[in-house]
């Protein structure tokens, strides 16, 4: 038990260290020997534990966007409660998770791979995002009783998450300029009630700002 733990330890400290240097130099400016010697350990530590340096960066993003133990429990929680507090829920879920956040790099990371995604980010994005995205939409299908892949549902989630998560990644910036405002919102009952309702008005208000094409018009008229 001990040697797996230590096994494990070896394991977090290279993802950690790692995940702070991709973060400052991207992929192609890190080498298997900065990693090592900054997090202590030895150099045959990445092939023994990752396989090669690919294998080591994808694991790297795993970890960057996996949502936090503290913000996990709300997940079962909107499962089970009624839409409009499912909703709040997951907005919680959402602010709880960035909140968890001890680290920088992991939001650096995901900001330098969202300017250029490369093949890795778009594999995780796929396999560890896309289902939490497609259950912030089933979410708001049920308060609005719309199909979950309808477009004007999908506007909402990106709506409600692109709040969520620059307001909490840029607090303390926004402080600067509103500091009412932040001090208003952070971590309040408040906050989580107006993301919920511009959630719902921007899926409201989705045709009126995008109108369909006159081709999906007709097509919708002839049914």
């Amino acid at each position: 038990m001990g040697v797996a733990s230590d096994s494990e330890k070896t394991k977090s400290a290279v993802i950690q260290t790692a995940g702070e240097l991709f973060a400052n130099f991207g992929f192609s400016g890190v080498t298997a020997r900065q990693v090592t010697a900054k997090a202590g350990v030895s150099l045959g530590a990445i092939p023994y534990h990752f396989g090669s340096m690919e294998a080591l960066y994808e694991e790297v993003l795993v970890t960057a966007v996996k949502i936090s133990d503290e913000a996990l429990p709300l997940f079962d929680e909107a499962n089970a409660a009624k839409p409009e507090e499912a909703l709040r829920l997951a907005i919680q879920w959402l602010i709880k998770d960035y909140a968890a956040q001890t680290v920088a790099w992991p939001i650096k990371l995901i900001e330098r791979e969202a300017l250029d995604p490369s093949a890795s980010f778009r594999k995780v994005l796929k396999h560890s995002y896309l289902p939490e995205f497609e259950w912030l939409c089933d979410v708001v299908s049920r308060v609005t009783s719309l199909p979950k892949d309808n477009d004007a549902v999908r506007f909402g989630v990106i709506t409600m998450h692109l709040l969520a998560s620059t307001f909490m990644t840029h607090r303390r910036i926004l402080q600067d300029f509103a500091p009412a405002v932040v001090e208003k919102a952070h971590g309040g009952d408040s906050f989580i009630e107006v993301l919920a309702n511009v959630t719902l008005d921007s899926v409201k208000r989705y045709g009126d700002g995008f109108p369909l094409p006159e081709s999906k018009k007709k097509k919708a008229a002839s049914k």
